[in-house]
């Protein structure tokens, strides 16, 4: 059975994006682009919110020659799933859409997979999926900088969830991978 982690970047003060919605603040040296390549080979496919996929399926189809071949490959091949109220359809091969009760969709998914799963998500599709119960494990980009306003990393409705640190990795950017999972997984 596969886990669902959410990987997501967000500054030190806490924000996904910036006051005007940008994300270009987010590092992307060569160390960080082997280590999506490394991510991507790992897991059996991807969970979007529906602005994420948006983006995502307007840029990765038509990637070109600057982006990694490992990437564009996985993107490519790899199942992807929207959370999402409004999208019906998608056009970007291998996407589904969740559908109306996505918490049982994807404890479904997850109990198909062989390997886990990766969450990419904006600060509202993350908190979505840490309410509906599924999210196995925290993956958090810590980027060195401090944006002063922008979208929460989390703001939303969710249980207290305490959380036990099992991993950390750093990169020679400044940027760190904070690692995280409940600690009920523990026990």
């Amino acid at each position: 059975m596969g886990r669902l982690f959410l990987h997501i970047n967000a500054s030190l003060d806490g924000y996904v994006n910036d006051a005007d919605g940008e994300i270009d603040w987010h590092f992307a040296d060569d160390e960080f682009q082997r280590y999506l390549d490394d991510l991507l080979d790992d897991i059996d496919g991807m969970v979007f919110g529906r602005v994420a996929f948006e983006e995502l399926a307007g840029y990765w189809p038509t990637a070109g020659a600057d982006a990694s071949p490992v990437q564009v490959s996985r993107m490519h091949e790899l199942p992807k799933y929207v959370l999402s109220r409004t999208l019906r359809h998608t056009a970007w091969h291998n996407s589904h859409v969740l559908g109306d009760d996505p918490g049982a969709a994807l404890t479904e998914i997850k109990r198909q997979s062989r390997r886990d799963l990766a969450l990419f998500a904006g600060g509202r599709a993350a908190s979505a999926a840490v309410g509906l119960g599924v999210v196995d494990e925290y993956r958090i980009v810590v980027n060195p900088v401090l944006l002063g306003g922008g979208t929460r990393l989390f703001d939303g409705t969710y249980p207290r969830t305490e959380l036990r640190l099992t991993g950390t990795r750093e990169f020679t950017s400044g940027a760190l991978i904070v690692t995280y999972e409940p600690a009920t997984a523990a026990a």
